[in-house]
């Protein structure tokens, strides 16, 4: 759900998106769209002008956020966490709108999927901030992330696109001539992170829990051709900072993701963060999400690892400029035609 504000007026802004010539999508009048995303770590708003073609981001920031601990813990969010989500979509809608935004979209992922209390949280914020997010579905998330690609990808054998999330990971199967097939797992790496409980560094021990519940998480996984996967998101691309030289090609080869767990191996948070330009509450993060990684290449026996920019905002962005308010609705034809 979106409030919006009759005063804002969009900026006829030019805009950018990478690949613009190989999608097959209609492009529209370019337009300002705005989208918060409430999700395990953090609370992200994303303002960017768009012809739902191509996309170029006004402000790109966030918050950060305990909701995904909170709930696993606790199984709700309680009062203070949807006071504090408050507070910052009151902040995000007023951005938003300043910097011509017409309204603001607000989609929430795994820690209102899995609060107990989430028809309250939802309610308070309807009553305070006027508006209720649209708790996105797994299967939602993943096409979302798949539209909001910000780099064309050959779709002519099949690709894997997915998101290593703060609560859960998305995975998308696309191959030519189906229709995208999404799957949501219930780990990311602060809900591994808090089931775990790991020190700083984690322990032997410690690595070996983590590898073992990431590989459990997927043991649901369907059975895939595809031998390329995209990764978006802040775990894949904090990730690459551990080895500089990915952050150019943003491809990760084997040697790469050897050298990263020997760094969260032999390193504290506060190392990590001081030598890779990290925050350390992320930095205490990495473990679980390389674990997560691991895993799931080793369901999948993908031999072509990426990163790329993008994801469920910049998708409900272009959603919402080629779909309007039925977006949720038009969701897999729009995945589908892109090339």
């Amino acid at each position: 759900m979106k409030r919006s504000d009759s005063q804002a007026t969009p900026r006829k802004t030019p805009a950018r998106r990478g690949g613009a010539g190989q999608r097959a999508v209609n492009a529209t009048e370019p337009r300002i769209g705005a989208v918060a995303d409430i999700g395990s770590n953090s609370i992200h708003l994303l303002v960017a002008v768009t012809d739902g073609v191509r996309l170029s981001p006004l402000t790109d920031e966030s918050i950060p956020s305990d909701l995904g601990r909170l709930v696993e813990r606790r199984q709700e969010i309680g009062g203070k966490g949807s006071s504090d989500v408050a507070d910052a979509l009151e902040r995000f809608h007023i951005r938003a709108l300043r910097l011509g935004a017409h309204s603001l979209s607000v989609v929430a992922t795994e820690p209102l999927r899995r609060a107990k209390d989430r028809n309250e949280v939802l309610k308070a914020l309807r009553e305070r901030v006027g508006i209720e997010p649209v708790v996105l579905s797994h299967e939602e998330e993943g096409l979302l992330t798949v539209l909001g690609l910000i780099h064309p990808h050959d779709r002519s054998t099949p690709l894997l696109v997915g998101d290593i999330g703060g609560g859960s990971t998305e995975i998308v199967s696309l191959s030519p001539q189906k229709k995208p097939e999404a799957h949501g797992f219930s780990i990311g790496s602060a809900r591994l992170m808090t089931r775990v409980g790991y020190s700083d560094p984690p322990k032997l021990r410690e690595w070996r829990e983590l590898r073992e519940y990431a590989h459990d998480a997927f043991s649901s996984l369907p059975a895939t051709e595809a031998r390329r996967l995209v990764l978006v998101g802040g775990t894949a691309t904090r990730l690459l900072k551990l080895v500089p030289s990915t952050l150019l090609t943003h491809a990760v080869r084997p040697d790469d993701l050897t050298l990263m767990g020997e760094r969260l191996a032999s390193l504290t948070s506060a190392e990590i963060s001081a030598s890779f330009a990290l925050s350390e509450r992320r930095a205490r993060l990495l473990p679980a999400g390389l674990a997560i990684l691991e895993a799931l290449l080793q369901h999948t026996e993908v031999t072509d690892l990426s990163v790329d920019r993008g994801g469920i905002r910049e998708g409900v962005i272009i959603a919402e400029a080629l779909a309007g308010s039925d977006w949720r609705n038009s969701l897999s034809s729009l995945v589908t035609s892109q090339r």
